[in-house]
């Protein structure tokens, strides 16, 4: 995962479909939620995952009204289409991000 400020959250956000993983460096939680974004992203191949620290973008945690974290949101065309606190396991993240990620799908060629 790509880590982004607030210009690059601005940036990010308002594009065709972007996933923004908010977290702090001493949750250990985030660092869990962290691991498996991680594992996540290898599935996608050619799609850019974000992580924004929140005591770097306080402005963005305030806006996009951020409750706790770990946290995931989904945005597409500039809109929340999911967010995500609670991290179960992948299959779960995968099953909430797929309808919108699947034309990036890793395949084995």
């Amino acid at each position: 995962m790509n880590e982004i400020d607030s210009d690059g959250f601005k940036n990010q956000s308002q594009g065709s479909t972007a996933v923004v993983f908010f977290y702090t460096p001493l949750c250990g939680t985030c660092k869990l939620a962290q691991q498996m974004m991680e594992h996540v992203e290898k599935i996608y191949d050619g799609f850019l995952f974000y992580k924004a620290n929140i005591n770097q973008v306080p402005d963005v945690a305030k806006k996009e009204k951020i409750e706790s974290v770990p946290c995931l949101k989904l945005y597409k065309n500039g809109q929340v289409m999911e967010t995500i606190y609670a991290f179960h396991s992948i299959p779960s993240l995968l099953k909430k991000l797929h309808p919108s990620l699947k034309q990036f799908i890793k395949t084995n060629k």
